[in-house]
């Protein structure tokens, strides 16, 4: 238990370390900065190109104050791998997993980046044509205040539905629910057009306050979505141009990856042991996988709950 506890704490940190180390650009001056020594620490150097790195990785601007506590950081960092090497922490089975993890992450990415992702940029063209083919995620953008209510699958008769059907405020839902005696749960939601499904964008667009749009389902439960208030949000091109290209891209490299694996995995011999044999053919049978790099819906809402199952934008 306690190497279980030691790699799923450290696979983040180690991952996150790891890939400025891996991925960080290696131009000729490289070999300069690691000569170039910042700091000993019990005769230990520390490089120019260990700062910059760990200035990287923090993500900090470069400047004096920032490059002095990324220099404290890197200090407080090697005083305990120092002592943890002292105490053969490198040896423990749960934190040579947590490399081994990483390692192999790394070197995925690397590779993908490197030899399977398209090397060409989203053109100019392509941002506009996607600007233009989703007003509702841009021109005609909007936040949505809404009540959410989670209702049990089992309470929804035609006959709540037929009443629900004819509320128009969150009041008018809350009475139709317990005129019905139907339990509920309630959560206020605040939603902005790039975090819905991509599916339901155009369905929000024409809402207007008091609308009552029926939700997806989650553990059982149909939510309820009061529309409270909306505001007018849109977004210029030129605001949104950063999240288009971040999205489009991601789309690209993803589909450039299945691509790419689908060839190896017809050449590869891959056996899986039976008990997992049935579960990957209705892997490779459901749904696409998420896009990687995208957002995870947050855990905290009942609305993004039946997200995880929609087709997200994936400008959020």
């Amino acid at each position: 238990m306690r190497s279980e506890h030691i790699r799923t704490r450290l696979v983040p940190q180690v991952l996150a370390a790891a890939a400025v180390a891996l991925l960080a650009g290696c131009g000729g001056r490289a070999s300069d900065q690691h000569s170039q020594v910042v700091a000993t620490v019990n005769d230990h150097e520390l490089t120019v190109l260990q700062l910059s790195q760990a200035l990287q990785a923090s993500g900090a601007e470069d400047n004096p104050q920032a490059t002095r506590k990324a220099l404290a950081s890197l200090v407080n960092e090697e005083l305990l791998v120092q002592q943890a090497t002292k105490d053969q922490l490198d040896r423990d089975p749960g934190v040579v997993q947590a490399m081994e993890q990483a390692r192999r992450h790394l070197l995925a990415q690397a590779y993908a980046e490197r030899k399977v992702y398209p090397k060409t940029t989203v053109s100019l063209d392509e941002m506009e044509e996607y600007y233009r083919a989703h007003p509702g995620l841009f021109a005609q953008r909007r936040l949505y205040r809404l009540t959410v209510f989670a209702v049990q699958d089992s309470d929804m008769s035609n006959l709540l539905a037929a009443d629900l059907e004819k509320t128009r405020s969150e009041d008018e839902v809350r009475a139709a629910l317990q005129r019905h005696e139907i339990k509920f749960e309630t959560q206020p939601v605040s939603s902005s057009a790039e975090e819905l499904p991509l599916d339901r964008v155009d369905e929000f667009a024409k809402a207007r306050v008091g609308d009552l749009l029926i939700g997806g389902q989650s553990d059982g439960k149909t939510l309820l979505m009061s529309v409270v208030a909306i505001e007018e949000r849109p977004l210029s091109f030129e605001h949104a141009k950063g999240m288009i290209t971040q999205y489009l891209t991601t789309i690209r490299n993803a589909q450039a990856a299945d691509t790419y694996l689908k060839k190896l995995k017809e050449t590869a011999k891959i056996a899986y042991a039976p008990k997992y044999a049935a579960e990957q053919q209705g892997v490779s049978r459901s749904a696409a996988r998420p896009l990687p790099g995208t957002r995870p819906d947050s855990p905290e809402s009942a609305v993004a709950n039946a997200r995880a199952s929609a087709n997200s934008t994936g400008l959020n």
